[in-house]
């Protein structure tokens, strides 16, 4: 596992989130709204979007399992009400809360993902043969 790996696999997490939805427009859910492309083309993408989402969530769920998230989620919240104090960011703008959840559901995702990975390495133990919970 390397920097670059860690990187892509980082960035590969944010653009499937902020792909999928964000505030500025610019995102799957406005270009299904809109009216240029077919049906045939929308239904290929949402399913492409779809299996990486279960693939993705699948992955960070069997690596972490509910402690590991809980312990994940409770870093970035002590870290959002950390900037917060330091007035580095203002909780008070929902353009801000909005990034902030999609930048921690990303994160997520990524830290599950590389948890798996890091466990497979490590331990040899492969998530991939546990049964769904």
């Amino acid at each position: 596992m390397t920097i670059g790996g860690i990187l892509a696999r980082l960035l590969m997490c944010l653009a499937l989130v902020f792909g999928t939805w964000n505030p500025s427009g610019y995102c799957f859910l406005d270009w299904v709204r809109s009216s240029g492309p077919s049906l045939a083309e929308k239904a290929a993408a949402t399913f492409a979007i779809l299996t990486l989402y279960l693939l993705f969530v699948r992955i960070a769920h069997a690596s972490l399992g509910r402690p590991g998230i809980a312990a994940s989620v409770s870093v970035m919240l002590a870290a959002t009400f950390s900037l917060s104090e330091l007035d580095l960011i203002d909780l008070g703008q929902p353009r801000t809360r909005t990034y902030l959840l999609l930048t921690y559901t990303a994160l997520l995702l990524a830290i599950g993902i590389l948890w798996s990975l890091f466990k497979e390495r490590a331990l040899g133990q492969s998530n991939y043969l546990n049964p769904p919970p």
